[in-house]
């Protein structure tokens, strides 16, 4: 299958997610209009809303309408109530407005190591695949020995889906996987041309049912601010903000993840005390 019909394939899938999803009375529908087996508008709502014909638009969503023009696009994001990011990630799938790439992040230099091994806190750096490239003895101690890991295994999606160690120390794990799944979502439908991967999201759907679940939402997420806990079995209740920093050396398909303690609480205290021993 050619990239531009993946593409066209993709961008049907998420308009269908997005609009089984809708209520009738967000989109701005009179209660009571139409009966409907089904929750979410129906394609001929969608239309009626954007302004084009149902036809057109059930053929968008079975990836077969030609080339969308952008004002077609913004009428149907406005009429499905489409977020910022989804409402970009539609141009994206429709090859519409987007930079280019950087390019693949095959080595890290030195001095960027010496940085994160240099920070206080936990701190990785990982590619859009989530690969984690380079961490800190920081974050060792509290996510994961990350140098203990094959390096297939040594992905932030795979051990969040995959290791029961870390999944019992997170007491907001469905959030976090949920947002895990989101955001690597919107990084893969990026990336198409990326075997590896295609790769990484067959395995993960292949050993994880609460992946596939995720996954098959389309729902999709921008890295930002997150706050994550840990019950660490030596230290107790950590509280991080979770900091991404992107364009490492130029390229935009890496980011630097600090760990940061949560003010108002004594995760700072309790993080130096665990490093300190």
């Amino acid at each position: 299958m050619s990239m531009d019909r993946q593409k066209a394939r993709l961008l049907g899938e998420f308009l269908k997610s997005r609009r089984e999803k809708l209520n009738p009375s967000e989109a701005g529908l009179p209660p009571g209009y139409g009966k409907r087996r089904t929750p979410g508008l129906r394609r001929e709502e969608v239309a009626q809303l954007a302004h084009v014909s149902t036809t057109w638009y059930t053929w968008l969503e079975q990836g077969r309408a030609t080339t969308p023009s952008r004002q077609v696009l913004d009428s149907i994001a406005k009429a499905l109530k489409l977020s910022e990011n989804e409402h970009l990630h539609v141009l994206h799938l429709a090859n519409m407005d987007m930079p280019n790439a950087g390019s693949s992040v095959q080595q890290l230099s030195p001095d960027i190591e010496k940085v994160v091994h240099q920070l206080p806190y936990p701190a990785f750096i990982a590619t859009d695949r989530t690969e984690v490239l380079s961490w800190n003895a920081a974050a060792c101690r509290v996510i994961y020995d990350f140098s203990s890991l094959a390096a297939e295994d040594r992905s932030m999606a795979w051990l969040t889906f995959t290791c029961d160690k870390l999944r019992k120390i997170m007491p907001d794990w469905e959030d976090y996987a949920q947002y895990t799944a989101g955001v690597l979502r919107g990084r893969y439908e990026k990336n198409l041309n990326d075997l590896a991967f295609r790769k990484l999201i067959d395995r993960l759907s292949g050993a994880s049912r609460e992946f596939r679940e995720f996954w098959s939402t389309h729902d999709i997420m921008e890295k930002t601010m997150k706050t994550i806990r840990f019950n660490h079995p030596e230290a107790g209740l950590l509280t991080f903000n979770v900091n991404s920093f992107s364009q490492i050396n130029g390229s935009t398909n890496a980011h630097c993840c600090v760990y940061i303690p949560a003010d108002g609480t004594n995760t700072g205290d309790n993080l130096q005390r665990l490093l300190a021993r």
